[in-house]
Order: structure tokens, then sequence, then C-alpha cells
């Protein structure tokens, strides 16, 4: 897997290996190159997001890819939340890679090894776009925008992008944008409410 735009464009990118115990299944499920391309084309072009100007949260962010993304298209503060230790590494080993933690970005960049439904995780920013991808069949989406409001992470027009295998339904105090289907990929684009 690779950067496919911006200042880090055809970097490689660390992907974690490890599989669930007793499984071929791996614990990290990369988002696709061709999902990822059309996700940020989306952004950029249907919603005219400056990158440069924008904060990102990538929240089960696995190899972080999607929040790399955003940064080599300009996004200099970005959250990564995972509640997997290898995948935790394996971002830092990333941001590590393209030289990102060794600038002026290392104080707008966190890589936080937290449960999204943890009590006790507190981000402590209001983002500007959020990219939510949790495990597929594992997670109910009503629970995951149930707790995007409790996080308080959202400001009154922040997108959140829901990755999923089939097209969401209204959620209470978000408004449908947009649903694009690439293969057997939904990305749900919404705006949130809170501020």
């Amino acid at each position: 897997m690779r950067v496919l735009s911006g200042k880090l464009k055809g970097l490689k990118i660390l992907t974690n290996d490890k599989k669930f115990k007793g499984s071929e299944s791996f614990i990290t499920r990369p988002t696709s190159d061709r999902v990822k391309e059309t996700l940020f084309n989306i952004l950029e072009y249907g919603f005219n997001i400056n990158f440069s100007k924008i904060s990102f949260f990538d929240c089960f962010s696995g190899s972080g890819a999607i929040g790399i993304e955003a940064i080599s298209r300009g996004s200099s503060i970005v959250t990564f939340l995972d509640k997997d230790g290898a995948a935790c590494e394996c971002i830092k080993k990333n941001l590590a890679k393209f030289k990102l933690y060794g600038n002026d970005h290392v104080n707008s960049l966190r890589v936080l090894k937290h449960d999204f439904f943890d009590k006790k995780l507190s981000p402590c920013n209001k983002f500007d776009v959020v990219f939510v991808d949790p495990p597929y069949d594992l997670i109910k989406a009503s629970k995951v925008f149930m707790r995007l409001q409790e996080l308080r992470v959202t400001k009154i027009n922040s997108l959140i992008i829901y990755e999923c295998n089939k097209e969401l339904e209204k959620m209470d105090g978000f408004e449908i944008l947009r649903i694009r289907k690439i293969g057997k990929t939904y990305l749900n684009f919404f705006k949130g409410y809170n501020e």
C-alpha cells in the first residue's frame, strides 16, 4: 500500500500483519487504494476540502493510511486512534519512516492507543473531518454515531465519513450528504450538528 498523492506520494506504508488468535483474518483491514483514492477525490473536489486548513481524526486507524494520506495532502493536525497496540506501533513507525515526527508537526500529530468506546478517552480536540472505519460486522453504526456525540469531537460543519459494507440510514444528530459505493465498500458522508 502506498501514499497516493501529495508530498509523500509513492511512499510505501507499513501495515500490521498481526492476525486474530486462531484465525486467518488480519486484525487490521486496510482501506483499498481504490476506495482511498475515491474518498480523497470526493473530499477535495466534491466538498472542496483544502487539507492545509483542516484538522483530521482517523478513528479505528489500523496502519494509519487514511490519516497519513491527509498529512501528505497538507493536513498538519491529525489524530490517529486505535485500541490495538501493534496498530499504534505501526502508525508510529510510518510517521517516523516518513520523518513526520522529527519536524514542526511533532505537536500536532497524535497517536492514541484507546478503545473508541472507552469512557476515559478524551481527544481534547474538535475536528473538521472525522473518518470512521470500524470492524464492519462487529460494531453497529448507530452506536458509533452516539459515541461521536459523546466525545464532542465534531464542529457544526464537520464532515464525518463512515466506511462500511452497506448504505447507512439517517442518524440522529447527523445529516446524510452523500453515499458512494466502490465495489463492496460504501463511503457514507455526514455532516455533524455538534459544536
